[in-house]
């Protein structure tokens, strides 16, 4: 999983912002489908790779719309819901890209185990351990709650995406209340009017 600079470069900014604070695990969610978070948990994963010079793992946890499962074309392969219901081992899970420093954890079956805070802080010390980064995509706070807030008391800092003139104030509102945090999480204003990071390509890229 590879990008060329150009592609990796709309993301510096917040990459940035995540290597200044020393964050090694975040999540990104929104308050509704279509802010553009999957394409941001993307780009600041191969940002990072290319800035901190280590191993990023970009998780796919979004139960209620996994894209970038779909993205890849790994929906029939196991993943993140085989191992949190030790069903599978990382190794058989967690695809990695030779020679990009982006290693990729598709969903697996959205049928199976769903996340505890208890199977993920498990997930995060064992499987994850070797990685200097842990990107997870998520999904909606207002459509998924269960997924998002078990990840929300895991990660170091959460980010909330939201698409600059589409989401409603009083529904920004609703989901920020339903994310009771010691650290409130950071607000991302996407500007895009779409995707601006050709997902399957990034995930697809060239492996030699």
């Amino acid at each position: 999983m590879s990008a060329p600079a150009s592609l990796t470069a709309t993301f510096d900014g917040l990459a940035s912002r995540v290597d200044a604070m020393g964050f090694r695990t975040i999540g990104f969610t929104s308050a509704l489908l279509g802010e553009g978070v999957s394409t941001l948990a993307l780009g600041t994963a191969l940002s990072l790779a290319a800035m901190r010079r280590g191993s990023v793992l970009l998780v796919d946890a979004n139960w209620i719309h996994p894209s970038l499962t779909r993205d890849a074309r790994l929906e029939s392969s196991v993943g993140l819901a085989e191992l949190l219901a030790d069903r599978a081992d990382a190794a058989a899970c967690i695809r990695r890209y030779a020679p990009s420093r982006v290693a990729f954890l598709p969903l697996g079956d959205g049928m199976g185990a769903r996340p505890t805070l208890r199977g993920l802080a498990s997930f995060v010390a064992k499987e994850a351990v070797s990685f200097e980064t842990v990107i997870v995509d998520l999904p909606p706070v207002l459509a998924g709650e269960t997924f998002v807030l078990p990840w929300a008391a895991l990660v170091d800092q959460l980010f909330v995406v939201l698409r600059e003139g589409a989401t409603p104030l009083p529904l920004i509102q609703q989901a920020l209340g339903k994310l009771s945090l010691a650290a409130p999480p950071y607000i991302v204003l996407n500007r895009a009017r779409g995707s601006s990071v050709d997902v399957p390509a990034a995930l697809l890229a060239a492996r030699a």
